[in-house]
């Protein structure tokens, strides 16, 4: 395996992860592939929730 083909499977990873992050979060499918390939911080919009954001407004504040 290429070291190529083990950082495009680390990125596959990451993302996976994310998705999975922002499933659990609530957030429906589409939403969720767009937070999981962008940079938002799972952590702050976790925290927005947390502390009563829509988690529309959440992702909107925090979208790059």
């Amino acid at each position: 395996m290429s070291v190529v083909e083990i950082g495009l499977e680390e990125i596959e990873l990451v993302f996976r992860w994310r998705l999975l992050q922002s499933l659990r979060m609530g957030y429906a499918t589409g939403l969720a592939e767009r937070i999981a390939a962008t940079g938002v911080d799972l952590h702050e919009l976790e925290h927005l929730i947390g502390r009563g954001c829509s988690r529309a407004t959440a992702y909107r504040i925090l979208r790059p």
